[in-house]
């Protein structure tokens, strides 16, 4: 992110003129100290070096990370007194280098315009080389997280999809924490070998699915190819890395029995638990994900038809899914009172959702064993599905049920709002056993 020291008040008459920081050679710059009070025989205090600007109506201040013990501190030579015994030479002129360094680089890039901020982000600058690079009248960063941030502000995604970025955010910064010593993931310097390292932390440290890490390092590295874009690097820190390969087990789903025993399943004695059970079967029947469902209005249903756009696609390509509702699902929407503009089914937590799911398919029976992949082990093992289901089991079950009938994906996706080729339609080809058992008879 390229930030300008002369911050965003610029007048606009000056918008299409390139802008050349005027100096101000009247300006002044001095380091101070705010602790002056200190025992004569105190060796352990500390005070921070402040820098302050003065002009003709500016008057600006920030705390630099440089510190000093006040006993040893000189406002006339800003910076150590010149006779400190207990100092060694060596911390002494790295002390005294350091504040004129700053007081030079502040003298520089000074403008008639600056602000608090750019004095902050200056200074900022000059303790994190590593994260920024300092030129003429600007503040590039080149760390990671900044940039991270950056590409999230840019793209209009939905919360799932932030949430994720997020989430990444965090653990780059936790592992650039745990690595100590000012390190920082650093988009011109990154390598294969950082890569691989922040692979083990996320292993070892996080302790996340090997999906989960695989969901990661892919997100990091569209981040890292968004940079590239912006041409701020040319740096690929992914070039002789080698990414997890994320591993799926053959997708498992209702029946179209099992759907509907879910759905005449007797709920009269929990409400509650009877609306995630018609919010769930009519997820199985029109194969949205769950962020959209929450968002369904009557205005989303047309002649009897469900048209929406799916969030997760909303920012790409627009388009439009339409899904023809039958008449149990047209049964469960005529069966809630709601006006136009209220949503068909109240707006719940995702993980509300699943645990209610799992309670409504252990009522109606539905348990089924299922061959499943451990994520941490990736072992298969054998769970009643009615352990193991979630609202993703109901978009599922729409999309299976359909494939098992029509092998097209093509048109199965303009219903459930996957990409056209989308690789996710390549686990639902696993031939089914009713499918292997009609096979199998033709032999006999």
């Amino acid at each position: 992110m390229t930030i300008p020291l002369q911050g965003h008040g610029a007048s606009g008459d000056n918008s299409s003129f390139p802008f050349h920081p005027i100096k101000d050679f009247c300006m002044r710059v001095t380091a101070y100290i705010r602790q002056k009070d200190a025992a004569k025989n105190d060796l352990t205090s500390r005070a921070t070096v402040y820098f302050r600007v003065r002009d003709k109506g500016l008057d600006i201040k920030c705390a630099s990370e440089l510190q000093i013990n006040p006993n040893h501190w000189s406002q006339e030579r800003q910076g150590y007194k010149s006779r400190v015994a207990l100092v060694d030479d060596d911390a002494r002129n790295l002390f005294d280098t350091s504040v004129k360094e700053l007081t030079g680089i502040i003298t520089r890039e000074y403008y008639i315009g600056a602000n608090s901020d750019w004095l902050k982000r200056l200074i900022f600058a000059y303790h994190h080389p590593s994260a920024y690079q300092m030129g003429s009248g600007m503040v590039v960063s080149k760390s990671f997280v900044v940039w991270a941030e950056r590409y999230l502000q840019s793209k209009h995604f939905d919360r799932h999809q932030e949430c994720n970025t997020r989430c990444l955010i965090a653990k780059v910064t936790h592992f650039e924490t745990s690595k100590g010593n000012g390190f920082t993931m650093n988009i011109d310097s990154m390598t294969a070998d950082d890569l691989r390292e922040f692979e083990s932390f996320l292993i070892n440290e996080c302790a996340i699915s090997l999906n989960t890490i695989c969901t990661n390092m892919t997100l990091l590295r569209t981040v890292c190819n968004w940079v590239r874009k912006q041409g701020v690097t040319t740096n690929d820190p992914f070039f002789g890395y080698e990414m997890p390969k994320a591993l799926y087990g053959t997708p498992y789903f209702l029946t179209i029995q099992e759907r509907d025993q879910v759905l005449s399943c007797d709920l009269s004695d929990d409400a509650e638990l009877a609306e995630y059970r018609d919010m769930f079967v009519f997820q199985c029947m029109v194969g949205c994900r769950h962020g959209d469902l929450v968002t369904f209005t009557p205005k989303n249903i047309i002649d009897g038809v469900l048209e929406y756009i799916p969030i997760k696609t909303k920012g790409k390509s627009g388009a439009v899914i339409r899904v023809p509702l039958i008449p149990k699902a047209m049964a469960i929407v005529n069966g809630h009172d709601h006006g136009e503009d209220e949503p068909l089914f109240p707006r719940r937590f995702n993980f509300k959702f699943n645990v209610a799911i799992r309670r409504i398919l252990k009522r109606a029976g539905v348990n089924r064993v299922v061959t499943v992949i451990n994520p941490r082990t990736r072992q298969e093992e054998k769970k009643p599905i009615c352990d193991v289901a979630t609202s993703h089991l109901a978009r599922r079950t729409f999309i299976g049920n359909l494939y098992r009938q029509v092998k097209d994906p093509n048109l199965v996706a303009s219903m459930s709002g996957h990409a056209n080729g989308s690789v996710a339609f390549q686990r639902y080809r696993a031939i089914d056993d009713d499918m292997k058992k009609s096979l199998v008879e033709l032999i006999q």
